[in-house]
């Protein structure tokens, strides 16, 4: 499991026929997870969530895995009042010092327009699911946007408020942060793909000059004829 969250769901608009790497010719905007973001990745409250980017079960919910884990129990990081639901995409009450972004809090990037998730969008788009075109053709081609680079940090990252202790800290997923992203996995060090182009981590250029070299592919073949 990659912390990929295991989904993308900062991304605010899907296509609702396919998982990653199908096409669909369905264009629908979602404002909600349970709109249409659940048709791919799977109800978010189901148990033992099994990873669709890599295979690997969570040994829990996604909604345990974020609340419990991830965010120490505060649920107004991606929960409204009253009521808690519907959970939105990029609205929340904020929780304890959080800004009130709900998913795109950890999902999304400041971009040129603001906070958006056009590098999530165009990793579904890179994968075939171009469906998120339709309402935002500005940013979910990589044809006609570049994305903030991989090392830029989410909100919550940048600002993870109090209390939050396996809040992420660092979209690169470095080793020597203890891969931040991959909260719950014991194995996987991919986390997330957060600028769309199916580069992760530190096998994205982006995050090269922060890796110590040994870390790299170049590293690991000089250590080969050491």
């Amino acid at each position: 499991m990659r912390v990929l969250y295991g989904l993308s769901i900062g991304v605010l608009a899907l296509g609702t026929a396919a998982l990653l790497g199908a096409g669909t010719s369905q264009v629908m905007a979602y404002s909600e997870y349970a709109q249409g973001c659940q048709n791919c990745h799977g109800d978010f409250r189901a148990a033992n969530y099994v990873s669709i980017a890599d295979g690997q079960a969570w040994g829990t919910s996604l909604h345990n895995g974020h609340r419990s884990d991830m965010l120490n129990g505060d649920c107004a990081a991606c929960h409204t009042t009253p009521g808690f639901s519907p959970v939105f995409l990029k609205s929340s009450d904020g929780g304890d010092g959080l800004a009130p972004l709900g998913c795109l809090g950890c999902h999304g990037r400041d971009e040129s327009s603001g906070v958006t998730g056009a590098g999530l969008r165009q990793h579904h788009w890179n994968n075939g699911v171009t469906g998120c075109g339709g309402c935002h053709p500005g940013d979910s081609n990589p044809a006609v946007f570049t994305p903030a680079s991989e090392v830029v940090l989410p909100p919550y990252y940048l600002n993870p408020g109090a209390n939050h202790p396996n809040m992420p800290t660092h979209p690169c997923n470095l080793e020597s942060l203890g891969y931040p992203e991959d909260v719950l996995s014991a194995a996987g060090t991919g986390g997330l793909d957060n600028n769309g182009d199916n580069l992760y981590d530190t096998t994205d250029v982006d995050c090269a000059p922060l890796v110590p070299v040994e870390q790299t592919t170049w590293g690991y073949i000089k250590a080969l004829y050491q």
